[in-house]
Order: C-alpha cells, then structure tokens, then sequence
C-alpha cells in the first residue's frame, strides 16, 4: 500500500495534506504521518514529526482526523499514540472509545466489541487485510480482550463497507493494522514499562512493550526493506466479588397462588491471572517504485488461569410458605441444598495469521493481492471441580429481593444458623473434569485489479475482485463426573481467603490442595455405573466439525467530479456449509435413548448491491451518504447438529441447521464540519432494516425435550435500527487563551432497536446486546511536559437473553466507567505515566424481568498502572 515517492514530494503533500492540522507548523521535522490519497486507496507515506511532537494529544488527534476526513468509507481510526492515551487492556477497550461503539466485559475487562447497536458475531475482523476466525466454540464472537492493545498500530472500524469489502459487515469491519518502517524515518525503538496493580486482590504484575522498526537498503535500491517488529507482554493478578440469583415460580403454601420467587442465590469469589503475550513482525520489499512486496505475521497468546469459590443456596428445596412484600420465607430446605464448590481451570487462546502479497502499480492499473492463513484456538486442559454438599439439619430461610442485593438470613430451631459457611459440615459428593478443544482455520486468497481513471474522460475508476475463504472448525468438548469418590470433608482443604463484599461465602478453600489430593489419589475417583450414560451425554453432545467455503466477486466503479466522488457497485458471495455433530435421543423419562452421528448441509448466494456518495459542500463540510447490502452468517454452534445436555439442572441447548442467513439493508448519511485547531463536529443518522434475525429462545414446552429448560437458535421476524450519532472533538484553546492546552471530545449514539418473535407474538424487544444509548467523554491536557486526560465511557441496559415470558428476560444493566491516565515528559522520547482504571469502581449488574430482581452483581474495585514509556 506504499506510494514510494521522493521526500521532498512527501514534504509538499505532508504540507498541503494536513493543512487543517495544529501541527503543520512542524512541516519541516522528520516523522512519518499516514493520509489517504483521494486517487487511490494507497496510503501515502509521508514524513515524522518530532518525538516530542508525536506524544502531543493535538497532534495525535488531527492526524486522526484527517485520515477519517480522506476516507471513502464510513469509518473511524484510533492510531496507537492514541491508544496510548487512554487506560486499556486490550483492543475491544481501544475501540470502545470510538462513536457507535460499546462493549461487554468478562471480568472486567473489554471482550466482545458492539458497532452500532449490532451484536459482536455480526462484525469482520481482520489483521492487516486478513480474515481472522475466533476460538469460541459456538459463536462467531472474536474476543478481542485476546490482543493487547499495544500490539496495534492503527485500528480502523468501516461502519458501512464499500462494495470491495467482505458482506458479512452488518454491524461493521474491524482492522488491526501493525506498523511498518516504511511509516517511520530511519530507525525507531519504542519501549513501555509497566507494573499493574491490582487493588481488590492487592496484587502487582508486570505490563511491557518494545517496538523496533528501520529501513535498510538492498541490492542497489535505497531504503527499500522495511522491518518491523514489536512484542507486548502482560501478566496481570486480580479477581471479582459476585452474588447471583435466579428466580422461578413457586407456589406459594400460605394461599396456593403461584409467586415469582428467588429460588437459588450463589456467591462466588474469583481469583485469576491473565498473561497476554502480543508478537508482530512485518516485512516490506520495494524494488522499485511503484512495486512492493509484504510478508506480515501476528500472534496472540492469551492465557486465563481462574479459581473459582462458590457457595450455593438452593431455597427451591424447601417450601415457600409466605411471600409478601419482596420477602421469602423457606422451611425445611434440604441439607444437600447447601453445597461449597472448589474449581480451578486453565483457558488458553491463541490466535495466529501470516499474509503475504504484492501491490503494483502500472501507469494508471493498480494490482494487489494476498494469500494467508489464521488459527484460532481455545484449549481448557485441566479443568476440575470438586463439589460438597452439607451434612446434618435441614435449614430455614428469610430471602429478600426487590431493594438492590437479594439479602438472606439462615436459621436453624428459630437461631441464625452459621454451620453453612463451616468447611466442617460438608462432605465430598463428586468432582467434574471437564477440557475443551477448539480449533478454527482459515485460507484466504485475494486478488484486485483497478483501472485509475482518465481525467479528462467521463469513464469512472473500475475496479474488480475476487475473494475466496476456506474455513475448518472443531469442537471437542470432554465432561465427564466422577461420583465414586473417597469420603473427604472439606475441611481438609481448608484455606485463608481475601475478603469478600458479600455474606455467605463462608471460610477460604485452597484449590491447589484438591488439586494436589485428586492427582495422588486419581484411583480412588471413579464414575459410577448410573453415570455412564450421563458421561457419555457430556461427551459427546457438544462435539462438532464444520467447513465454510465462501467465494465472492465484486465489481466497483468510482466517479469524480469537482467536490463529488461516486462509489456504486455490488458483490456476489456463494456460501457453503457441512457440519457433522452428535445427536442425542431420550426417552420418556430423560435417559438416554441412543446417540446418532447426524449431518446438516446448507448453501445459500447473496447479491450485494451498493452506493456510497461523497461531497465536500466547502473546506470544511464534508458529507456522506450510503446505501448498502450486507449479510451475516449464523454462527458455527448455532447451525450445529447437536445438543448440549445438564441432567443436573434439567438444561439443553440445542442447535438449528434450518437457520437462515441474516439479511440487511442500511442507509446511513454522515455531516462533518472540520473546526480550527484540528477539530470535528459530526451528525450522522442510519438505518438498518435486517430480515431473519437469529435470537437464542428459551422455553420448558420442547416437545423433543419434554421436563427440560431449552435454549434454540431461531429466526425471528424482521428487525430494524434506528440510530443517531454525535460526535465533537475540540482544542479549547481556539476559544480562549485562557484554556490554551485542553481538549475536549464527546461522542454519543442514540439507537431505537425493535425486534419481534413468534412465539410471543404481540411483544416487541429491543435486539440483543444492543445498548440503545451510548456516551463518551473525555477531558484532556497538556502544557509542557504534563499530559493527562480523563475518560468515561457510559452506555444503557441492553436485552442480553429473551425467555418465554417477560419474567425470564435477562437484562445487563447500565454501566459508567470513569479511567485516567498522566504522563510527564522527563527528557526528550521518555515520559513517566501513571493510569487510573474504574476509578467509581463500577460493577457489572443483570436482572431478570424486573430491575428489582438481581440476577448478577459483580465487582473488581480499581487498577492503577505506574511506569515509564519512550521512544528513541
């Protein structure tokens, strides 16, 4: 994508370019800027600026503002020095930043990235031009928490993809572009040291990157082998406090009439270390003008290494026998239903793409393509868990709900009861092994050939495409529980535990002292002869292989003139689907009937029409509007032939190969005015219409699984997106003197999201996972050598799971986060910076049907970063 040309020309056009800019005053420092050309989509490569200049915010900001100005796309970019401003973990907390862009969380942290009210499976990924597959066994979801945000040097999401993109963007496209040198002048190494600290857990780690990038010449060109190569590496303790609930019907005894009731509370206490190791190396050969070569290679490691206590209440085992007023009263619960689990498991990721390829340029042809492959992968090797049921009296309960925390008192003879939380009162009932594989491969070839248009000709720039992906997933999911187990009380495996927010944990449990018991004594635990049919459910049920093949074609045509450019085309993708599962028959009275190898097939063609329209009104005013098509396949899991079964809990999740593709049209228009100092005020509206919407429904009327709770994929009826964006970024100092050194931007997404199922016909939903207000903030300055800035990020409930009726829906609650970040230069390329996350220590929260029924709260208290970062 290099436009090699003589730096004095690069001089002129980094002048005339970033004109707009507050840093065109350093026109005449050596650094690298990247700007789209308007002839091409071929980046040209301009000069640096000052180290000194680079670590400005100001500058940071107009540079990414003129790239989004020269864009034909509907698109964002955040550049890496920006990602530096900010407190993030990983790539999906980077771009949540960015306008139309919401998250959700595992542990606090950003995994699964939302455009524009979509769910994350909707969207592409791609690593420098490479589809890239995910590691999720039954979901097209990409956990982006996998790749540390300092392994990206731009990061770019296309909310409306233009006809030569893949067609499965209905939520959008998502490229993580790594640095070349040929983006720097000469010589570069970059360096951050950081120590993290946790303050829940108090625990501190490690969070480094080194980045080293130079130019060489070979044969008798000069500078023409860029390197580029940068590793990122994290190891970070830290751990969450939870308490859930679930509620059911229940009848109650006092009046007969059934009731809504909390039926099962657990608490639970996590403890986890996350190490994340980020490897990027790039490769670019220019042997001479308008010729390039390119090798790029990523990997992410991603290890997730959890312990897991959880006490468990379920009052369900008891009888109701009054509700009124949100509080519950439970006589005789069980003694087996106060259970005390102990899991540990190790969750390794990879994620894997080499690429390489070529960009040519003929007089007015431009031809360009890649071949590369990607792995995906998930394994869990280790995963055990021991669980323990209460011996002795069966117990009374006072549950209330309805104010916040479900709140619960125990007693026992009319006293509170604290022989629950005592590791003494419990024995040993079985331990679950459980080690899941998933592996996602992908080729991907590519090829584009353009014809630049005559510029005293009316004949637009013509440019053609085709595109073919090879996708292989497995999934092989192993569970088995070992019942004949040894008599062990738990209390010899008693441990010191870090506080808790909550009651009802009871005392610590060491997880690597079961560990160490059931690997010396792993003869002792033995699967029962009831259990064999159940072990093998929990063998085979979610096991599965599938291919995807798409082939697709494009042909796009460009127009220009004078302030308008025209984009209009279309795209044709051919889809191929053969998945093999298990499926799993049972009789009249939930035991196993048999196993039967089962195969689903389906192929589909997809057209894909569309029309982008760009005008720049005046200097400052630039307007777009867009037409287009999109698709989204349904996911891996959900077409799968199989089902997942928990006899325990009388579960089943079953997939649907009948499922159609989803089917999109949008019509977006998007208003920019570019203010003084390098400054955007943006007003975009869109709509998306899309047909045969995939919602996970829940209901206890399966006729295939009759007594069982059953989750299937289906097609609901049509669903659509209205939506609404703001976004205004500013140097304040173009105001007054007086605020010379601040900036301010905000963004804010307004969505109306409506969706209808058949089977609770008269109802209308928002979309699932789909946040319909989001907000960002952020305060900035810099004078001197300070830098700070701080940023919120807030967004609205969102419909996370729908039910067979309202009193079953799951709902994520809002959620507020306040970060801030401080540097201070030291000298010349090194700064000390300081970072502040989750500042209000804001938890994650659900509820289920009614905002006073928690279903989830969970907290981590605050992060805070300290260390050094440079450049030389």
């Amino acid at each position: 994508m290099n436009s090699l040309l003589p730096n004095a020309i690069r001089r002129i056009l980094f002048c005339t370019t970033v004109r707009t800019l507050a840093v065109a005053a350093s026109c005449a420092l050596s650094t690298t800027v990247v700007a789209q050309s308007s002839d091409s989509d071929i980046p040209e490569r301009i000069v640096d600026l000052d180290p000194w200049v680079v670590n400005s915010q100001a500058s940071i900001q107009a540079i990414s503002l003129e790239r989004y100005r020269e864009s034909d796309a509907l698109m964002n970019v955040i550049s890496s020095d920006e990602i530096g401003q900010f407190v993030d973990q990983n790539v999906a907390e980077s771009l949540h930043r960015l306008p139309g862009i919401s998250i959700t969380r595992d542990q606090g942290e950003g995994r699964f990235v939302s455009i524009r009210g979509i769910e994350s499976a909707l969207n592409t990924t791609t690593v420098n031009g490479m589809r890239i597959g995910t590691p999720e066994n039954e979901n097209r979801n990409l956990p982006l928490d996998i790749i540390p945000s300092g392994t990206a040097q731009l990061l770019e999401v296309i909310k409306v993809p233009t006809p030569d993109m893949p067609g499965d963007s209905i939520g959008g496209a998502i490229n993580i572009s790594t640095k070349s040198a040929f983006d720097q002048k000469g010589r570069e190494i970059s360096y951050s040291l950081l120590g993290t600290y946790s303050e829940l857990t108090e625990d501190l780690g490690p969070k480094l990157k080194l980045g080293y990038s130079d130019v060489f010449s070979v044969g008798n060109g000069s500078d023409n082998l860029a390197v580029s190569f940068g590793i990122n590496y994290q190891d970070r303790d830290f751990g969450s406090d939870n308490i859930e609930t679930v509620y059911d019907f229940l009848e109650n005894e006092s009046n007969g009439q059934d009731v809504l009731a909390p039926i099962e509370t657990q608490v639970r206490q996590y403890q986890v270390n996350r190490e994340r190791l980020g490897l990027s190396l790039n490769l670019n050969y220019a042997p001479n003008e308008g010729h390039e070569l390119f090798l790029n290679t990523v990997l992410s490691l991603f290890t997730d290494a959890e312990t897991r206590q959880r006490s468990i209440f379920v009052f369900e085992d008891g009888d109701l026998v009054r509700a009124e007023n949100g509080q519950f009263e439970f006589s005789e619960v069980a003694e087996d239903a106060f259970r005390r689990r102990i899991r540990f498991r190790t969750q390794e990721k990879d994620i894997f793409a080499i690429s390489g390829g070529a960009r040519h340029q003929f007089d007015r042809w431009h031809l360009d393509y890649l071949a590369g492959i990607s792995r995906a992968r998930e394994e869990v090797p280790d995963e055990i868990e021991g669980r323990f049921e209460k011996t002795g009296d069966a117990l009374h309960a006072l549950v209330n709900v309805g104010h916040g925390i479900p709140t619960y008192t125990i007693t026992n003879a009319g006293s509170v009861d604290s022989a629950h939380l005592q590791n003494a009162n419990y024995e040993l009932d079985r331990v679950v092994r459980e080690g899941v594989d998933v592996e996602e491969n992908t080729q991907n070839v590519s090829i584009n050939l353009e014809r630049l248009a005559d510029p005293d000709s009316l004949f637009p720039t013509l440019k053609f495409g085709v595109d073919a992906r090879y996708t292989q997933k497995e999934v092989d999911v192993t569970e088995f529980e070992l019942r004949s187990v040894p008599s062990l009380n738990l209390a010899d495996f008693s441990a010191k535990r870090r506080s808790f927010q909550f009651s009802g944990l009871g005392e610590g449990i060491s997880s690597t002292l079961f560990k160490q018991y059931f690997a010396d004594n792993r003869s002792a635990f033995n699967e029962r002869p009831g259990d064999v049919e159940e072990n093998l459910i929990l063998n085979t049920s979610q096991d599965y292989e599938a291919d995807e093949d798409v082939l697709a074609s494009y042909l796009m045509g460009t127009w220009d003139w004078n302030n308008w450019r025209l984009i209009a085309g279309a795209r044709f993708e051919q889809t191929d689907f053969v998945a093999e599962g298990n499926e799993i028959l049972l009789d009249e009275n939930g035991d196993l009937a048999s196993v039967n190898p089962t195969r689903a097939k389906s192929d589909y063609n997809s057209f894909l029409p569309g029309v982008h329209l760009r005008y720049e009104a005046s200097e400052n005013l630039v307007i777009r509007a867009a037409w287009s098509n999109t698709i989204g396949r349904p996911s891996f899991g959900d077409l799968a032939p199989n089902s997942q079964i928990n006899l325990e809990d009388f579960e089943v999740s079953v997939g649907n190969p009948n499922l159609d593709p989803y089917e999109a049209s949008n019509l977006d228009l998007m208003l920019d005015y570019y203010l003084d100092g390098a400054g955007v005020f943006s007003v975009g509206v869109f709509y998306k219409q899309i047909d045969n919407y995939i919602v996970d429904f829940t209901t206890t009327s399966d006729p295939e699984f009759q007594g069982f709770e059953v989750e299937r994929p289906i097609n609901g009826t049509d669903a659509s997106v209205v939506g609404f964006e703001l976004n205004w970024e500013q140097q304040l100092g173009e105001w007054s003197s007086a605020l010379e050194g601040f900036l301010i931007g905000t963004n804010a997404t307004f969505l109306d999201t409506e969706f209808e199922i058949s089977e609770r016909a008269g109802e209308t939903f928002q979309l699932p996972r789909a946040s319909e207000e989001v907000f960002n903030l952020y305060l900035a300055y810099e004078r001197g050598r300070l830098s700070t800035r701080l940023s919120a990020n807030w967004r609205s409930q969102f419909l996370d799971q729908i039910g067979e009726s309202r009193e079953f829906d799951i709902y994520v609650a809002d959620h507020n986060q306040w970060d801030l970040t401080f540097s201070y230069r030291i000298r010349p390329g090194m700064e000390i910076i300081a970072e502040i996350s989750n500042i209000t220590d804001e938890p994650l929260e659900l509820y289920q049907g009614f905002k006073g029924n928690n279903l989830q709260l969970e907290k981590y208290s605050t992060t805070f970063n300290l260390g050094v970062k440079g450049r030389f």
